[in-house]
């Protein structure tokens, strides 16, 4: 289970230290995608099948599933640590989800969310003042 929110400096060569708590379960390789919102999602490879087979199971005949599953799994990257604990983070994951030089990377149960701290502060301070109206629904 992954748990809390991190600020990270992306360095000059788009490399991001992913937290120490989350490394051992992250395992030797995984997964990043886009997520919404202008997220990068990264996922277990347990938790990426599960999601790959979720996909697998949608009727192709369906032009959102068709698009889903494309926009899904040509967004997607597998991808290890380098030797201090970082990930390289290629221009186009970089471009959609508005990366600069500082990013907040959160815990959020079954995978790892990587947002650029100005958006994720325009987002959780949204958030944060509906959280009672969110909780009703």
């Amino acid at each position: 289970m992954f748990l809390g929110e991190f600020t990270h400096k992306i360095d000059s060569k788009n490399r991001i230290m992913i937290p120490s708590e989350f490394r051992g379960e992250l395992g030797e390789e995984f997964y990043i995608t886009k997520g919404p919102e202008k997220s990068l999602l990264i996922y277990t490879s347990n938790e990426f099948e599960n999601r790959a087979k979720k996909f697998e199971d949608l009727s192709y005949q369906n032009k959102n599933n068709r698009a889903m599953k494309r926009l899904f799994f040509s967004s997607t990257l597998k991808i290890t640590l380098d030797k201090q604990g970082r990930i390289l983070i290629n221009k186009q994951l970089r471009d959609y989800a508005g990366l600069k030089d500082m990013a907040m990377i959160i815990g959020n149960n079954t995978n790892i969310e990587v947002w650029d701290i100005d958006n994720w502060n325009s987002y959780i301070n949204e958030v944060e003042v509906n959280l009672s109206d969110i909780m009703d629904e």
